[in-house]
């Protein structure tokens, strides 16, 4: 670390370990501290193809900064992906050299619990703007979603369609269980072994991503919710537990961000219309408003926030229509 610059990271040797990292709030990360000169492993899940045509060339990118990356596209909720991550962390960093261990992975089933019973008060205001305009419904519905979807007319969502529907299939029981280990307690899984096993740095850092959903009931995020809550009280825990290691505990609340795991939630072209207009900045939270954060948290400075949720929105949860 460059006592002059305490982001300045080159030439520390220095390891960012980052599980879910090919996309999103991770790959930008990933991206940002390999420009402040960290090492990076990504553990990851995705399609060959989708590899080769869309991720690899942002690996390039991290590469062309000079510093190392190991990558490993395989199920890390199974022994043998686990298993090789685990190891790939100890051969390419070794002992006392991982300063961050982010979790950014997104792998929840977002699923109505049970049959939609609300009051359509969507076709009602439809149908009351079409009597009022003397068009039939229809017509109106169409400009409706064509002004909303094509033409960025944020103040429509209320009446527009979502092209991110509900799945037909409702939560089960499997769902909920698996949502709460992948998105809940299996960060401090990992953050416990990375510590038992010695590889983490003396003043190292594990970060992970919430959303305002900890809090709010958004249809269809049940499970997720539920995962949220389990991954800030496991946060909570190893702030305390992991404290005389060395080890500080962070868990980042972004605002509404556009990202492939934000686009699979029910709504969400609703969500993000509605956040533009209630955020105090009228824009949405990006990916890097969040790396530029964890770089921070990387830093001496912000050490003393141990435990701590930040909420990095912009202002959004605060305020008001």
């Amino acid at each position: 670390m460059n006592d002059s610059n305490p982001l300045d990271f080159h030439g520390s040797d220095r390891w960012a370990v980052i599980l879910g990292g090919s996309s999103g709030f991770g790959l930008a990360t990933a991206k940002r501290l390999a420009r402040a000169g960290f090492n990076i492993l990504i553990g990851h899940k995705d399609k060959e193809g989708t590899v080769e045509s869309v991720i690899k060339p942002h690996f390039d990118e991290i590469r062309k900064t000079g510093v190392k990356l190991v990558t490993h596209n395989v199920n890390l909720f199974d022994d043998e992906g686990r298993g090789e991550v685990f190891e790939s962390i100890m051969t390419n960093a070794g002992l006392g050299k991982v300063h961050l261990f982010m979790q950014s992975i997104a792998a929840g089933s977002c699923r109505l619990m049970i049959e939609d019973k609300t009051p359509d008060f969507r076709g009602r205001a439809i149908q009351g703007l079409a009597d009022a305009l003397g068009l039939p419904a229809e017509k109106v519905k169409a400009a409706v979603n064509a002004a909303f979807h094509d033409k960025g007319c944020d103040a429509l969502h209320t009446l527009a369609d979502s092209r991110i529907p509900y799945r037909e299939e409702l939560l089960t029981q499997d769902d909920l269980a698996k949502t709460i280990f992948m998105m809940g307690y299996d960060y401090l899984l990992w953050s416990r072994e990375l510590c038992k096993e010695g590889l983490f740095t003396k003043d190292a850092r594990v970060v992970a991503m919430t959303s305002e959903g900890n809090e709010v009931a958004w249809k269809g995020y049940a499970a997720v919710s539920a995962a949220k809550t389990a991954l800030e009280a496991s946060c909570r825990a190893m702030a305390v537990e992991l404290a005389p290691y060395g080890v500080s505990s962070y868990i980042v609340q972004a605002g509404i961000t556009d990202t492939p795991a934000g686009n699979a939630i029910p709504n969400f072209d609703l969500m993000k219309a509605q956040a533009r207009i209630r955020n105090p900045f009228h824009r949405l939270t990006t990916p890097e408003d969040i790396a530029e954060t964890i770089l921070g948290l990387c830093g001496p400075t912000l050490r003393w926030a141990n435990g701590t949720i930040l909420r990095i929105d912009g202002g959004e949860a605060i305020s008001g229509l």
